[in-house]
């Protein structure tokens, strides 16, 4: 059924107007960014604000085509050029920004769901541009080079004749888009609703209920306008390809909604939908007797339905009474950071197992002390995990003496290349755990995988994993890695920077990743493991050296001990003071440590910065690489043929597998390079030699390294720091460190991530009532502190040409996502804002904290 030629004049004037008013919208919001991009004086704007720029771009250019309707048919007919290039680049621009709003809808995916930096998400801005403009384009050429574009009854596109042609080159990414646009909206809500309920704290606040409303309402809104002026053209272009007719009124909603989607989208971005005038009007429409009848069961009477109807019911979130919050508790009275500090202790401890089995590995006794606080054990090449775990709980005293968390990423298959687990164990006293003062707060990414590359992702034999926890008013996060290690006659030291640095960057042990690296946002980080940095000598040099230091050390300290070794390790038990070396002691080990890569590269501060390990340097033998079992036992360190025979000095030597029968596989030693490095190589070079020569140098692979952040160094002692010479298994030996560390006991949280109480279970207490308060702007005087930050440079040098100036942008984070107790109120109100466009913080509500220190933060 045709149309009559009113209906097309109707039809043409409708497509100009909407065109035009969705021109006018798009340059209103493009002129709403720039504005604010001016008032702050930002150098670019931020990436929101640029996917909404890039959104509006795109609709301006499809809106001009979608306002010139049939003209173009009309001036030369479907073959024209203009028809022809009107057709062009509605396949363009329209799809681009079907595509474009999936990105958006990506990157908000990203941002909330899976908590990446919004900062470091602008990486991706080119990628999405060239997707959403690529594609598009490649279809639209290979549509005009196969004659497919002419008149389609409302502008020039894809030819009536082509319906299944419409629908798989534009029409099927459209219905794709509201399939990944509804999961979107449902993952990010659930997110919200999962974060506001795990601390429920936050949802006492009537700011926080103001943002989470507004949130829904935004949300929702985007999605519908998306989902509306793409049915209607989908409805008409389905009957006119099934029917073979144009049908007069779908038409009409056809040209009324779709080149209407930059009005509408900066009706929302603006703002309109929250003005009282549409609220008041919503309300109506929803008591209405039909609305009501149909949503009866989902809302309240009392509630508009944009709160609680059927499409805002799966983000509802009921906001519980600030008396249920358990946050924080403290002691009444003032506080006093100089007096009210309690001494925890930890025992960290890195051991590779070789894949050996659990039996073959030693006494748990010989290696684990009792009576700490806190045990951070980290294992590599571990077959046996579980049974390990089990072993060192039951050992420690179960689980009415301590509390354990897990993590770990590898493999036991070594029939894919892998060697076992990667694993980080972390055991807490019961107490401190069911209290909530010792908690796992939730983190982002745990794992670094470092070993073969699989195009889309890195294997997990070698890598990092590591977890975070918040005991009283400290934040820790704990690191066990297995580092790459040099194969095939290659020094891969490049490798091993690579995975410290990666360590640092890409493990989140936050919430969300605020795009600092991890030992920047924690208290106290702790890396431990197999680190596998190396020892640039000969093998007789090192043991040589490792003779003459151990000498030097036992005459010193030991001398009426039989097992010197064993003494030494024994100063990790609770309560012992480490002993310090000094003097001829300290500096013959200096001297083995020389040697020593990670000591290289830290000292020109190229991975660790401001790392240390315990005690500053390792004062022990070299922990690799052992013969397995008793043959790799030495007894006496001085006696150097005796440590020839303990270690294994040639690439080509290696233990038997059937250790049972204790056979050994020897191989006649290649020549030594000492002689043939030069004295004044690098420690690189020298390992590099020694590799060429076949030789495998006796090395520090497994470290222990610590970082406390500025103002923290004094709250945390190393001890001890050993190795464990009694677990004679593996081709590696256990290396252990002990700390002291202050903590303020007063302040514990409630909410307990895995094991520990639920806050449903107490009473609110007057403490917690001091700790934390929240109330709304306008009750009260909003009194808070003032935080000044002042930049002074006094080195200006002349450049070439005149003085130029180059504008620094500092990212400044207070306080850390670790110790923040507003950081989950701080999540909504970033999310509100950067959805909300123009019309978010029109109102303002302030609320405010006050902690146990009477320092008072107020959030507006």
């Amino acid at each position: 059924m045709a149309i009559s030629k009113e209906e097309q004049d109707t039809v043409q004037v409708i497509a100009t107007v909407t065109s035009l008013m969705s021109i006018c919208g798009s340059v209103a919001i493009i002129t709403t960014l720039l504005r604010r991009k001016k008032q702050s004086g930002l150098q670019r704007l931020g990436t929101t604000d640029r996917l909404v720029l890039g959104m509006s771009s795109l609709d301006i250019v499809a809106s001009c085509f979608f306002g010139l309707g049939e003209l173009p048919y009309v001036a030369g007919g479907s073959d024209g050029g203009f028809c022809q290039f009107q057709g062009f680049m509605i396949q363009v621009f329209s799809l681009s920004t079907v595509f474009w709003n999936s990105c958006m809808a990506h990157n908000l995916y990203n941002w909330v769901v899976l908590k990446k930096d919004l900062a470091s998400l602008s990486s991706n801005l080119k990628y999405y541009a060239a997707v959403s403009v690529g594609v598009p384009f490649c279809f639209a050429v290979g549509l005009i080079a196969g004659d497919k574009l002419g008149f389609a009854s409302l502008w020039c596109w894809i030819e009536s004749n082509t319906g299944s042609l419409r629908f798989t080159t534009f029409y099927m990414f459209v219905v794709m888009a509201w399939i990944y646009n509804l999961f979107v909206f449902l993952r990010v809500s659930y997110a919200i609703r999962h974060r506001m309920q795990k601390n429920k704290r936050a949802t006492g606040s009537s700011a926080i209920a103001v943002a989470q409303n507004a949130v829904r309402r935004k949300m929702i809104q985007y999605l519908m306008i998306f989902f509306v002026i793409w049915f209607f053209g989908l409805l008409n272009r389905s009957i006119q390809d099934l029917s073979g007719t144009t049908v007069f009124w779908a038409l009409v909603l056809h040209v009324l909604f779709v080149p209407m989607q930059g009005f509408l989208n900066a009706v929302v971005y603006g703002g309109l939908f929250e003005t009282k005038l549409f609220l008041d009007f919503s309300e109506y429409i929803c008591n209405s007797p039909p609305v009501t009848f149909i949503s009866s069961r989902l809302c309240s009477k009392d509630s508009r339905c944009f709160k609680n109807g059927p499409l805002a019911s799966l983000l509802q979130n009921a906001a519980p009474s600030l008396t249920r919050s358990h946050y924080g508790r403290s002691a009444r009275g003032a506080y006093n950071p100089k007096v009210n500090k309690a001494s925890k202790s930890l025992f960290i401890s890195t051991y590779n197992l070789a894949e050996k089995p659990l039996p073959d590995l030693g006494d748990l006794s010989e290696w684990i002390p009792h009576g700490y606080d806190v045990y951070a054990i980290g294992v590599q090449e571990c077959m046996c995990l579980n049974e390990l775990r089990d072993e060192l709980w039951k050992y420690l005293g179960g689980h009415q003496a301590y509390r354990m968390f897990v993590a770990e990423i590898g493999s036991t298959n070594t029939a894919l290349g892998f060697h076992g687990m990667i694993a980080v164990t972390i055991f807490a006293r019961a107490a401190d755990v069911d209290s909530g003062a010792f908690f796992m707060p939730e983190s982002n990414a745990t794992e670094v995988k470092k070993g073969a590359d699989l195009i889309v992702t890195k294997a997990p034999n070698k890598g990092a994993v590591g977890l975070p926890f918040i005991y009283h008013d400290t934040s820790m996060a704990f690191f066990t890695g297995h580092f790459a290690a040099n194969s095939k006659g290659r020094n891969r030291l490049k490798h091993r920077l690579v995975d410290s640095r990666d360590t640092l960057s890409k493990a989140v042990l936050t919430a969300d990743d605020i795009g600092f690296d991890a030992h920047l946002t924690h208290h106290f980080v702790f890396v431990f493991g197999d680190l596998n940095f190396r020892c640039g000598s000969s093998p007789d040099n090192v043991l040589s050296l490792v003779s003459q230091a151990c000498i030097m050390e036992r005459d010193t300290y030991w001398r009426a001990a039989r097992d010197w070794t064993k003494q030494a390790y024994a100063l990790l038990d609770v309560g012992r003071e480490g002993k310090k070396l000094s003097g001829a002691a300290a500096d013959a080990w200096a001297s083995v440590l020389s040697l020593d890569e990670l000591q290289m590269v830290m000292g020109h501060d190229e991975i660790f910065s401001n790392f240390a390990e315990p005690g500053g340097l390792p004062q022990f033998p070299p922990s690799f690489r052992r013969k397995m079992g008793s043959e790799g036992n030495c007894s006496d360190y001085s006696d150097v043929p005796q440590l020839f025979k303990a270690f294994t000095t040639n690439v080509k030597e290696k233990s038997a597998k059937d250790d049972k029968k204790g056979k050994e596989i020897e191989e006649k030693e290649s020549e030594t390079g000492a002689d043939l490095a030069p004295r004044n190589t690098t420690v690189k070079q020298c390992v590099d030699a020694a590799l060429k020569l076949g030789e495998r140098i006796p090395s520090y692979t497994d470290r222990i390294l610590y970082h406390a952040l500025p103002g923290k160094e004094g709250d945390i002692t190393p001890l001890a720091y050993q190795l464990c010479d009694q677990m004679i298994g593996s081709d590696h030996r256990p290396v252990s460190g002990s700390f002291k560390f202050l903590v303020d006991d007063r302040i514990s949280r409630g909410g307990v991530v895995g094991n520990g109480i639920d806050d449903d279970d107490t009473e609110e207490t007057e403490s917690s009532r001091t700790l934390y308060s929240s109330m709304e702007g306008g009750r009260g005087k909003n009194q808070g502190t003032k935080c000044t930050f002042r930049f002074h440079a006094g080195d200006f040098r002349a450049m070439e040409g005149d003085f130029a100036q180059k504008a620094e942008e500092v990212v400044v984070v207070f306080p850390l996502p670790t110790e923040d107790p507003l950081v989950e109120e701080r999540r909504v109100h970033a999310l509100a804002k950067a959805i909300g466009g123009a019309g978010a913080g029109n109102k303002k509500v302030a609320f405010q904290t006050k902690s146990a220190t009477d320092v008072v933060y107020v959030e507006t």
